[in-house]
């Protein structure tokens, strides 16, 4: 008890005076906001830590969260930016809910699917059934191949699934996919909504960050007491290390998983960055987020940093020459940090250069040889079991690590699963280059969708490398929701467009 309570302390010690720098930083019209979210972020914190079951937090954090849904404007959208600010609130550990007579569970109840049915189902409920502004059902290309790969993942358990387990894993599917998703592409009616959410995700991700460098140094996980407290075995409980540093993860559950997270919210940063007028707070979040990314110790987050970084600089001014300094400065002090021994502990540190977990890039290639022999040999539909032909993967931990999300795409839903996944969000990048291409889009419009688009192909580059689980999944499909909302707002469809033209003039003639 005492070191659950002193790891609550910690946490606000760090959350509360980034919440305070973020309203001293950013505009006046912001900070009503930002202190609604503090607090909203605060609650949901503490009572996560002081409640003694998952189910006393499960019932009491609906209370919590709508009283912080204001009356007034567009309480969907409100009800999406409150969920972009508490998803990393809490870690996504979860119980199954018991089932009565021959079921014998439900589904698993978790903290995101705690606050999604606390906010994006009601935010579902109160969105208008018809505007302008929000595509009908399949209205958008996106909505196909999110609808298709949901049915693939379905149509493959048909054969093997009871009628009972077909119809929770669509539940569960639905709650952590096709709900986020539809949310965030409809629920926000204009683009200071869209920002109003950028800009929770990457305030928690910066306080994360701190705790992550907190984790590091005092070899800590903070979040841990949670699942403790709550009395769940939780898998994700695990102390990793890579060259004697603890690999921090915060409140994303893993390493990983947190190494994405703050990828997103680096690339979400470059959007909301432009908001502050004082360039101290563009440093200071700017080093905060490199530093969490860095405490993370996630090498694919890196890399995928990197990418995205390079994406940015290409799209943005003089292209050429900034990508020369990038890639000299980086040449140079590759150059010194071989030179200085006390340096050369950063290069083994590196992917592929370094020497550090080595085996962990055997174990990947092995993984990709394996994975790729059992596709071909079923390729169009998964392959049934897979699992049984891994066992040489199997880790001292006890599992079968498929750190790939594509092969595991491949492997649960075959060819068909893999071109709905890639598709989904090709579309939606593909709505965000006829955004930035446009003419007739303002600038902050284009750059908007510029760091949008690097950010989705950072995370597609990253996901080579990772798992689609814990909060991976539910972060992969709000920001192909928040893409589809921002081309659907800076672009909307001519027949939206000559629709609202004829209501105006409808309502000028009565």
């Amino acid at each position: 008890m005492l070191s659950q309570i002193k790891a609550l302390v910690v946490i606000l010690a760090v959350a509360l005076p980034v919440f305070w720098m973020a309203a001293v930083a950013w505009p006046e019209s912001a900070r009503p906001d930002i202190r609604r979210w503090r607090w909203a972020f605060v609650l949901v914190t503490v009572l996560s830590f002081v409640t003694p079951s998952i189910w006393i937090y499960v019932l009491a954090m609906p209370l919590v969260v709508a009283a912080f849904l204001a009356p007034e404007g567009e309480r969907a959208q409100r009800a999406a930016v409150l969920w972009a600010l508490l998803m990393l609130a809490v870690p996504n550990a979860g119980a199954y809910i018991a089932g009565i007579g021959g079921i014998s569970n439900f589904f698993e109840m978790t903290h995101t699917r705690a606050l999604s049915f606390a906010l994006l189902v009601p935010a579902i409920v109160m969105m208008p059934k018809k505007s302008a502004q929000r595509p009908g059902l399949l209205g958008i290309v996106t909505d196909w191949f999110v609808l298709a790969y949901f049915l693939v993942q379905l149509a493959v358990l048909v054969p093997y699934a009871s009628t009972t387990d077909l119809i929770r894993q669509a539940f569960v599917l639905c709650v952590d996919t096709l709900l986020p998703y539809w949310v965030f592409s409809r629920a926000f009616v204009d683009v200071e909504g869209i920002r109003s959410a950028l800009r929770a995700f990457v305030l928690v991700a910066l306080a994360l960050s701190v705790l992550a460098m907190f984790e590091s140094v005092r070899r800590w996980p903070l979040y841990d007491a949670v699942s403790v407290h709550w009395g769940i075995d939780w898998d994700m409980i695990v102390f990793l290390e890579r060259a004697g540093l603890l690999r921090a993860k915060a409140s994303a559950g893993h390493s990983l998983m947190l190494g994405c997270v703050l990828l997103v919210a680096w690339g979400w940063w470059w959007i909301v960055q432009t908001e502050l007028k004082q360039r101290i707070w563009v440093t200071l979040g700017t080093l905060g987020l490199l530093a969490g990314l860095a405490a993370s110790l996630a090498r694919g987050s890196w890399l995928g940093a990197g990418v995205l970084t390079v994406l940015m600089v290409a799209m943005g001014r003089a292209p050429v020459r900034n990508l020369l300094l990038i890639g000299g400065g980086g040449v140079a002090f590759l150059g010194i940090a071989a030179a200085v021994p006390a340096l050369s502990f950063v290069i083994d540190m590196l992917p592929f250069v370094g020497n550090v977990d080595s085996e962990n890039v055997e174990y990947r290639q092995r993984l990709l040889e394996i994975s790729l022999g059992l596709i071909a040999q079923s390729p169009w539909l998964g392959v049934p079991g897979y699992l049984n032909y891994m066992e040489e993967l199997r880790q001292g931990q006890g599992i079968i690590d498929i750190v790939n999300s594509y092969l595991a795409v491949a492997l649960t839903t075959g060819v068909v699963g893999v071109f709905c996944f890639v598709g989904m969000l090709v579309s939606m990048m593909w709505g965000l280059w006829r955004v930035r291409q446009s003419r007739e889009v303002p600038p902050d419009g284009r750059h908007m969708a510029s760091c949008l688009l690097a950010t989705t192909l950072a995370l597609m580059f990253t996901l080579v490398t990772t798992s689609s689980i814990v909060v991976v999944l539910q972060l992969t499909y709000m920001l192909v929701g928040i893409g589809v909302s921002c081309a659907r707002l800076y672009r909307p469809p001519k027949k939206s467009l000559q629709l609202t033209e004829g209501l105006v003039a409808l309502r000028q003639q009565q």
